[in-house]
């Protein structure tokens, strides 16, 4: 289940969340969401630096939790590109976490440039980018409206 921050305690444990599972520091621009199973926050997505016609996305995920469910992915990619009007997401990643390139890539995210050596552990710092008309769960669609002859 998608869930939204309704309030400040809320918002911080998304962000929190975030932090914990990748290291990523709230911002006052932060914006936040979260997929929780059998009652436990497993997924958090985070956009900020919004400028411009981009925004920074980050993805973490509780240990051992490996499953994006697509309605989740088609309300991230949604809010970022149509309710936020973003017409790039940018993602930092470390090249030695080989996990999350592997996955930003499956996603859809493209590199646009690398700083070798430039990230923790001698890791590159990795830019990887997604334009709105690469995006593949943009695939919503506004359900026909009934008329009085059906």
């Amino acid at each position: 289940m998608i869930v939204l921050p309704k309030n400040d305690h809320e918002w911080r444990a998304l962000a929190g969340f975030l932090q914990q599972h990748a290291g990523v520091h709230p911002s006052a621009d932060l914006r936040v969401m979260g997929w929780v199973s059998e009652g436990k926050l497993v997924i958090a997505v985070g956009l900020n630096g919004f400028l411009g016609k981009l925004a920074q996305i980050h993805i973490a995920f509780e240990r051992n939790w490996h499953f994006s469910p697509r309605a989740m992915l088609e309300e991230v990619f949604r809010y970022a590109f149509i309710e936020m009007g973003r017409e790039m997401l940018l993602g930092v990643v470390n090249s030695n976490n080989t996990k999350a390139m592997r996955w930003d890539q499956h996603l859809g995210f493209r590199e646009l440039y690398r700083l070798p050596g430039m990230h923790d552990d001698g890791g590159d710092v990795v830019l990887l980018a997604m334009k709105k008309d690469e995006c593949r769960y943009l695939t919503r669609r506004p359900l026909l409206e009934k008329t009085g002859s059906e």
